[in-house]
């Protein structure tokens, strides 16, 4: 987040005539000012003084029964019905820019209706602003607080055989232990913790930082008994776990040579030598249900689309996830489960496969908390569509929702069934049913 200069002209033009137009004499300004000073000075200090995150270990910050997550899942889960939880993007926001940088926060009839509304936004930004600089996330609470006790009641009701997180754990940046402490708390206490009471299944985000070799992986490495690829075979399906962040570098730090062996490592390799994932799903060819689970979408019409066309994230990106598209159509998987858009979507990609229909759907359920995000505009779904069938892929929307979330899975007689439920943040125990797809292994003759 960067203050510009947009922000500037837009925050001073928002001043009120009146406040401009008030006289005063040059001693009263003058000792006005120093007041004023004082004050902001007072602030900083005082804000200051309590303290800034710092990049270090948790392992070397905390007790290693506050941060280890003991409870994991066994490679092999057997019984009917299978019922799980899924959630994503639980980090933290930031309050300089939700309560003061954007700018509908001055483009708003509150500037004339309350008299000196400008020092109550003035007085967010400073603080935001000193947190943001002190790296303490401070936005939000709210929010993850009211999606939590709604997946907490609906586990209450019901238990859940684990609960798998889309990414985006860490509160903001991975390689601070104090944001892996803030998810630790949130998540890990209570008799109701939804971290220790049941196993927990982490996808790793991109602000989970875990290309970062000296504090983002250790830390969650520390705290979670899972590699960064890992499969769980489930009744009549399988979950495959990856980690995105190996094709996506949002950071920009990996070297490009490292981001491509790392795709032909663990995402599509050669006739010689397949990727981890190839061998993976080669092994269950015969499974009839099979699921993905990362951070980043492969199939998305929300904001991050975006990210497959930027250089600064990776190299041939676009050719890297038309060959990703390619191999989960070959390999007949069903659904991924992604995080990283701040807010709910269904899409769907159909295709033909030796002469059978085949629909491979992407759920993405990233409302746990992260303020949310707003959906495309009819503009904006066109020109995302359109570059998914330029690669091949006849991408079709079934929902997008800008709301607080999680998802319900039920997997019960070959029938994977995904009901997500919006969270109303002011009654937090309430949840409304938002959508449901159901996905089945049947296939049908393709119809040219």
């Amino acid at each position: 987040m960067h203050l510009g200069r947009r922000t500037y002209v837009v925050l001073f033009a928002s001043l009120p005539l009146p406040l401009l137009s008030v006289a005063v004499t040059q001693k009263a300004c003058a000792i006005s000012r120093l007041s004023g000073l004082y004050l902001v000075v007072g602030v900083v200090v005082l804000l200051l003084a309590s303290g800034c995150a710092r990049k270090a270990l948790v392992s070397e910050t905390y007790d290693a029964s506050f941060y280890e997550v003991q409870r994991t899942l066994p490679d092999t889960l057997t019984g009917e019905p299978l019922q799980f939880l899924v959630v994503g993007d639980t980090q933290a926001s930031w309050r300089a820019e939700w309560k003061f940088y954007r700018r509908d926060n001055w483009a708003t009839w509150w500037q004339l209706a309350v008299p000196f509304y400008q020092v109550y936004l003035l007085g967010e930004g400073l603080v935001g602003g000193i947190n943001y600089l002190r790296q303490k996330p401070d936005h939000g609470a709210d929010k993850r607080l009211a999606v939590r006790q709604a997946m907490q009641r609906t586990a209450r009701d019901t238990t859940p055989q684990f609960i798998l997180h889309t990414g985006d754990m860490a509160s903001h940046d991975g390689r601070y232990a104090e944001h892996w402490g803030s998810f630790l708390q949130e998540y890990g206490a209570g008799e109701e913790s939804l971290l220790h009471a049941y196993p927990f299944l982490p996808a790793l985000g991109n602000h989970d930082e875990a290309n970062d070799e000296t504090y983002g992986w250790p830390n969650y490495d520390a705290i979670f008994d899972y590699p960064r690829f890992y499969v769980k075979d489930l009744p009549e399906a399988a979950l495959f776990v990856l980690d995105s962040n190996f094709l996506v570098d949002q950071t920009g730090t990996v070297p490009d040579e490292v981001m491509e062996e790392r795709f032909q490592t663990y995402f599509v390799g050669t006739a010689e030598e397949p990727s981890w994932l190839e061998r993976e799903l080669e092994k269950r060819a015969d499974v009839p249900l099979k699921i993905i689970a990362m951070h980043h979408p492969l199939a998305t019409l929300s904001w991050h689309e975006r990210d497959f066309h930027k250089p600064a994230y990776g190299p041939d990106l676009l050719d890297k996830r038309q060959q990703l598209l390619q191999l989960v159509q070959e390999h007949e998987v069903n659904v991924q489960l992604s995080g990283h858009e701040h807010l709910y979507e269904h899409n769907y990609i159909p295709s033909c496969e030796a002469g059978k229909q085949h629909t491979f759907h992407t759920i993405i359920s990233s409302g746990g908390g992260a303020i949310a995000r707003a959906t495309a505009t009819d503009e904006e779904l066109r020109v995302r569509t359109n570059r998914y069938r330029m690669q091949g892929f006849d991408i079709q929307l079934g929902s997008q929702v800008s709301d607080y979330h999680y998802t319900w899975v039920t997997l019960e007689a070959g029938v994977l069934t995904f009901d997500t439920y919006a969270v109303d943040t002011d009654a937090p125990y309430e949840a409304q049913h938002l959508d449901e797809v159901v996905v089945t292994p049947e296939k049908k003759a393709c119809r040219y």
